[in-house]
């Protein structure tokens, strides 16, 4: 084809004056003032030409192509009528003739019909081989090549490329799927039994800080307790040393409590320890000195107790006796050597026993009563 050069610019221009954008930015139509922006009209350069700006629209159009893997997708219909369930085989196949998908097909099974860049592969595939699980440190290449020597390529079945792996069979790739499935699986549950311990860890970590905070709080508290405790024990014992100094002096504010103490624990020990007899006259407890008087006052009265509850447990011919008793006493006080013996003794009418009484005696006396008698 032949152009004509004479006049090209002019005629691709597809010039708008700037003084029409300005007024088109100017309207009062919003849809008609943003058809332009005010950069537009700021901007003092040359428009672009139409094959300008449809050579930069093939640009970004290549741009993003390359940027991305492209897919061809071919669609079949299974029947003219649009309808579900319906599967017209020769439509099917008159379609797959002149779309050309068994040459396709043949094409791809002559070469290498899977392809993949090694860092693609790499991501996918990686938990399948344990040296290239779970990062790999070196070249996305080296990873591969240990990959499929791990997962039993044959060496017909793959090729190594610059950038991509190359598989010849879809059921080698079938193969690897299945086993990244079944890996899945496994990494799942690996994965939930570290996130599970992990948690626990953090649980248990808690609940042990939490502990170790309540131990802490517990023992300060305790210390505390025990500190004052030993301040207030400090000061009884600073005080008992003071008020035993001043014992010996009249009642004031540094002795008193001591004194009742003594007091108290005087009374207690005599509590358990008063005599249980009247003739008991050596078994009363020593008093301090604070307890002279009241210790003397406290043994009358008791003595008196006891004096009185032995007079109301006389029967009268005991009480009879003892008097006999006394009277015999004020006899012989002094005058017979045994005496002293027959205190204890207690006083009875006679001593003789009928076996110690002579029969004839007492045959020849019959209105005398007998008090001593000899064999």
């Amino acid at each position: 084809v032949t152009y004509c050069v004479v006049g090209f610019l002019d005629k691709n221009n597809n010039l708008l004056y700037r003084n029409i954008k300005d007024l088109i930015c100017q309207s009062k139509n919003a849809i008609i003032s943003e058809c332009f922006s005010s950069m537009d009209t700021d901007n003092r350069r040359r428009p672009e030409t139409v094959a300008t700006q449809f050579k930069n629209s093939l640009m970004k159009l290549t741009e993003m192509l390359m940027a991305k893997e492209a897919w061809y997708i071919r669609c079949l219909k299974s029947n003219e009528s649009k309808q579900p369930d319906q599967f017209d085989e020769a439509l099917i196949r008159h379609q797959v003739k002149y779309l050309g998908l068994m040459e396709h097909l043949r094409v791809r099974r002559a070469g290498f019909a899977y392809r993949r860049k090694y860092e693609d592969f790499l991501k996918r595939y990686k938990p399948l081989c344990p040296a290239t699980w779970p990062h790999w440190r070196g070249l996305p290449a080296d990873g591969v090549e240990l990959l499929v020597q791990h997962l039993g390529y044959l060496p017909d079945e793959y090729r190594m490329g610059r950038t991509k792996i190359f598989i010849r069979h879809p059921r080698t790739l079938y193969a690897t799927e299945d086993a990244y499935e079944r890996c899945k699986h496994e990494l799942a549950t690996r994965l939930q039994a570290k996130y599970k311990g992990y948690k626990a860890k953090g649980e248990f970590r808690k609940q042990k800080e939490a502990a170790t905070k309540i131990e802490t709080c517990w023992r300060g508290a305790q210390a505390r307790k025990e500190k004052e405790k030993r301040a207030w024990a400090v000061k009884v014992i600073k005080k008992f040393i003071k008020a035993y100094m001043n014992r010996g002096q009249l009642k004031t504010t540094d002795n008193s409590e001591y004194l009742a103490f003594v007091r108290q624990s005087y009374l207690n020990r005599l509590k358990n320890s008063l005599p249980k007899t009247v003739l008991d006259k050596t078994t009363w407890l020593t008093p301090p000195a604070v307890m002279t008087e009241a210790s003397g006052l406290l043994r009358k009265i008791h003595y008196r107790l006891m004096v009185r509850k032995y007079v109301r447990g006389v029967t009268p011919q005991r009480k009879a006796q003892l008097q006999l008793k006394v009277v015999t006493s004020s006899i012989f006080k002094g005058k017979k050597e045994s005496y002293p013996k027959s205190i204890p003794q207690p006083f009875v009418d006679t001593r003789i026993s009928d076996q110690d009484i002579n029969m004839r005696i007492l045959s020849m006396i019959r209105n005398e009563h007998i008090k001593y008698s000899v064999p």
